[in-house]
């Protein structure tokens, strides 16, 4: 009699773990279970299982069992905003640069100004010494050409100092040359500089409005 109330306690209490661990995997199973809607290509709205990644390129939403969104895809960006993105990055990365060296655009005009203001002095001390230069072999041509007259030969000094006063001319010349382009380009990195920190801010004052 004891044996047979002692099983069917045993095999309720076992019916009741039995009923208890099927209504625990029902809910695990119904917690894991999602689905994805999306807009297929018709522009109706799907609501599945499975999303093909096709669509999934698209963006979709994630719903739990109970209907509730729980995490949006947004769409993969299209390769036009993919450059735009690799754009502004880089133009934030040079801002950022900039940003330790000027504070302002209006400081790197000042800068610019300052730098030619630099080449100026030197462009015009190296013009003064091709006039000095060319004044020179103009005289010493002159000497040369009154031994040429006589039917003499010019004294070697004298073509001597004419090749030094030629390749000094040259020299001089170059320097010119090459401090000219410098003063061109110095106008176009400081107007690049300039262009470069006005778009950043505005990139940052965009990001900031958005934030807030």
């Amino acid at each position: 009699m004891h044996s047979k109330t002692a099983l069917r306690g045993v095999n309720a209490f076992l019916s009741a773990l039995l009923f208890a661990l099927g209504c625990s995997f029902a809910v695990n199973a119904s917690a894991q279970h999602v689905y994805y809607r999306y807009v297929n290509k018709e522009g109706v709205k799907v609501l599945e299982h499975s999303i093909p990644p096709e669509y999934a390129q698209l963006g979709y939403e994630v719903l739990n069992a109970s209907g509730q969104v729980v995490k949006v895809v947004p769409p993969a960006p299209t390769d036009e905003e993919v450059a735009k993105n690799a754009q502004e990055r880089e133009a934030r990365e040079i801002y950022a640069r900039l940003k330790r060296r000027y504070s302002s655009a209006a400081e790197i005009e000042s800068a610019k100004r300052r730098r030619l203001a630099n080449i100026d002095t030197n462009i015009a001390i190296l013009k003064g010494n091709i006039s000095s230069v060319t004044n020179e072999i103009q005289k010493i041509m002159g000497k040369a050409a009154d031994y040429e007259r006589r039917n003499q030969k010019v004294p070697a000094p004298i073509l001597q100092s004419l090749s030094d006063a030629k390749a000094e001319l040259g020299i001089a010349q170059e320097l010119l040359q090459s401090r000219q382009e410098e003063y061109q380009e110095v106008i176009e990195k400081y107007d690049s500089d300039k262009d470069a920190f006005v778009r950043g801010e505005t990139l940052e004052a965009k990001e900031d409005a958005r934030i807030q």
